[in-house]
């Protein structure tokens, strides 16, 4: 089986939205076509799509963008972002009374009459499917900044800390509990945001304390396939099982030649 994969869209900062849900629709369309007019017709031909979290700052775009992606695979696979608990603004705060997983819960409702999505979410009771025989799992898997270092880090450079409410260790708490949870699916594919594993990125800065922001630490991987975002890096690793991760990132961050969706054959 064909499974197509991105993660951090970071659409906001491709496309300049308004209130026009007709036009946000159709600059949503134009962009998810320049990703598959640079993918391989292999990835274009794979039953499922995994989103691996950090969309939108807004449900409606998200919602848009997933919708968009959804009519062209069986299956839409979502896990959220850090970016995806985002409230921004003090109107953003009011609505959803200071509590990120109500963003989360509010989405996962509007997608809720799409039959081609799946969101996986610790907060919507929502972290294992079955897709014609495969098991699939996933959550965001929110880091713990636990030294004195990596709470400093956090608090005073991850907007993290300024735009979601709610307490970090708090949500590291629901993932755990989650992932301790998939483990006895036994899961043929894990989706998480927060890396499960140290990639390149964390090895570059291994004395700043960014870490605790940017890597789940897990006693052990429990599927053979993994696929995960959050560090803005193109590629795989191998570690006892296999993790695969493709960014587009923010606009002009990295090489816009090379955005394209990947696909790996299960």
């Amino acid at each position: 089986m064909k499974i197509a994969y991105l993660n951090d869209l970071h659409i906001d900062s491709w496309i300049k939205f308004n209130n026009n849900e007709n036009k946000n629709r159709k600059k949503i369309e134009e962009f998810i076509n320049t990703i598959f007019s640079k993918s391989e017709k292999e990835c274009l031909e794979a039953e499922i799509l995994v989103i691996a979290g950090d969309i939108s700052h807004h449900n409606s775009i998200s919602k848009l963008t997933i919708e968009e992606f959804s009519k062209h695979f069986n299956k839409v696979y979502v896990v959220l972002g850090n970016h995806d608990y985002y409230l921004i603004s003090k109107t953003q705060m009011r609505k959803y009374k200071a509590n990120s997983l109500n963003r989360i819960i509010e989405l996962n409702d509007m997608l809720a009459d799409n039959e081609r999505v799946v969101l996986l979410h610790s907060a919507v009771n929502k972290v294992t499917d079955i897709y014609k025989g495969l098991r699939i799992a996933g959550c965001t898997m929110t880091s713990k900044p636990s030294t004195e270092e990596e709470i400093s880090f956090y608090n005073g450079f991850m907007n993290d800390s300024r735009y979601i409410p709610n307490k970090v260790d708090d949500l590291n708490s629901m993932d755990m509990k989650s992932y301790k949870d998939i483990k006895e699916f036994k899961p043929d594919l894990f989706i998480s945001h927060y890396p499960l594993l140290m990639t390149y990125s964390h090895k570059l800065h291994l004395r700043d304390g960014s870490n605790g922001s940017f890597l789940c630490k897990v006693d052990e991987h429990i599927a053979p396939i993994n696929i995960f975002g959050h560090v803005h890096e193109r590629g795989d690793y191998e570690f006892g099982s296999s993790f695969y991760t493709n960014a587009i990132g923010y606009k002009g961050e990295l090489s816009n030649e090379t955005i394209a969706l990947k696909v790996i054959n299960i």
